[in-house]
């Protein structure tokens, strides 16, 4: 399968603006009106972002990107449902995450035995280990999916604390992409390892610091307000 030009060059753009806008949310007061238009350029752009990255992947055949833009696709659309369960969508995403994720996680594992059965034992120039640990990640997206699925009423602090550190698991691999990955473009005096480290370190900071935050937070705000029924 051929890969059209204009994906690859939509890909790198759209990940230029998932970057800007997405530091532009966590820099910005939850709430503000800069928050929530960054916050809306973020969606729209990790949207585009995961599903042309999954795109080039399969185009490619590189087994092992795949099976990583899958991932970051499926925690960037579970992320934006769990703070959309009024919407009949966001509940049947919801419901099906655990399938999804079971899916990820088996194909990584069979990517893994390939990769163990080639002559060279790697698969992509990566040994079974790259992809045993995409199938760990995904059998632990898997386990939280049915958890949360299971649950008919969360709460609504439990539901942007599932937002917030899965929004912020598909930032981090936004990042870490394009600063490891694509950084030919930045200028030679800036492609350190400290300077290309610093926007992924901040990214896992940040999310661990909002999203515990959030799920520790004993806000009266929380507290008043009643649970949503999901209807799950």
């Amino acid at each position: 399968m051929s890969e059209p030009a204009l994906v690859g060059m939509l890909h790198f753009h759209v990940g230029c603006a998932a970057v800007v806008a997405g530091f532009a949310a966590l820099a910005s007061r939850k709430g503000e009106a800069t928050h929530r238009a960054a916050g809306k350029i973020f969606l729209l752009a990790m949207l585009v972002l995961t599903l042309s990255g999954l795109w080039m992947s399969i185009s490619r055949e590189i087994l092992f990107t795949v099976f990583l833009s899958a991932i970051a696709l499926h925690a960037f659309v579970t992320g934006w449902a769990a703070a959309a369960l009024q919407h009949r969508i966001a509940r049947t995403i919801t419901q099906a995450s655990g399938f999804s994720a079971g899916a990820i996680t088996t194909g990584a594992i069979l990517g893994g035995l390939k990769a163990a059965g080639t002559t060279g034992g790697v698969l992509n120039g990566l040994p079974p280990a790259a992809f045993y640990l995409i199938a760990g990640i995904g059998c632990l997206l898997c386990y939280y999916d049915l958890v949360f699925c299971l649950t008919r009423t969360p709460s609504e602090q439990r539901r942007i604390t599932r937002h917030a550190w899965r929004l912020g698991f598909s930032f981090f691999l936004a990042t870490g992409i394009f600063f490891f990955g694509n950084n030919h473009v930045l200028p030679a005096a800036l492609r350190t390892p400290l300077f290309l480290s610093m926007p992924v370190v901040g990214v896992v900071i940040c999310t661990f610091y909002h999203a515990l935050r959030t799920r520790l937070s004993r806000d009266v705000a929380f507290r008043r307000r009643r649970p949503f029924s999901g209807g799950q």
